[in-house]
């Protein structure tokens, strides 16, 4: 299943949501790079690139690294609630910065089950201690007294009317702490899929089959494999 569309216009395009489309989708996605060229020489796009795509490590942390970050983000006051909340996000459900800053305060669901939050299809758990500081955060959502009267719809609103959060500025501050974005991004992504068969992990937190089968396959989870010696194991039981 491809990945949620990111209602972004070709004039409105950024690096991030550039960056963030190659990085969700196969290899050959960097083709795309002869018709960047062309939309900028026609101004149609600015200050956006595609390079010639090399072969390289995917970045990772430990988990043990992964889970240090989770703990001083819940911890420790090394930014405002709003950039650990975004964090956290980032740690603990492997989403791009451009789609966390796109977010809207609604995403998040309080039911009887506990809090829940909406990245795909379906809703993923919202375990605590960060539900804890989501709900926080969502009851006391920073920038709220500009023009728009308290109504903006973002998780993470700008301290412009009617914006959300800039992934520009994300980026920065969460580096500023320490946090190797990429290498977070991956190493959450490769842990979720150990833990959730890889199409499944593809509809909760909005990435496409490839993506997740291919961090499945590199954490040598063969969910495929499974599934298939799961229905063989049920045929010779249903003859016994």
């Amino acid at each position: 299943m491809p990945p949620r569309p990111r209602e972004v216009t070709l004039s409105e395009c950024a690096q991030q949501d550039i960056d963030a489309w190659l990085a969700e989708g196969p290899t050959t996605r960097h083709s795309v790079r002869t018709f960047i060229v062309w939309t900028k020489k026609n101004r149609l796009t600015k200050n956006v690139t595609v390079g010639f795509r090399t072969a390289r490590r995917t970045p990772l942390l430990s988990q043990e690294q992964r889970l240090d970050w989770l703990r001083i983000l819940v911890e420790q006051p090394v930014d405002t609630l709003s950039y650990r909340v975004a964090g956290m996000l980032l740690l603990l459900y492997a989403q791009p910065l451009v789609r966390i800053v796109r977010l809207e305060a609604e995403a998040a669901t309080e039911s009887a089950e506990g809090l829940f939050i909406k990245l795909g299809e379906g809703l993923a758990p919202v375990p605590e201690p960060f539900a804890a500081m989501l709900r926080a955060h969502l009851s006391n959502r920073p920038n709220l007294r500009t023009a728009s009267g308290g109504r903006s719809p973002w998780l993470s609103p700008s301290t412009r009317p009617g914006r959300h959060l800039d992934a520009q500025s994300l980026m920065e501050r969460l580096q500023g702490i320490g946090i190797e974005l990429q290498a977070a991004r991956n190493t959450a992504l490769r842990e979720l899929v150990r833990d959730v068969p890889a199409p499944i992990a593809a509809r909760m937190l909005g990435y496409s089959d490839q993506v997740t089968h291919k961090h499945a396959a590199a954490a040598a989870v063969p969910w495929g494999a499974y599934a298939d010696a799961v229905r063989e194991q049920a045929k010779s039981t249903d003859g016994d």
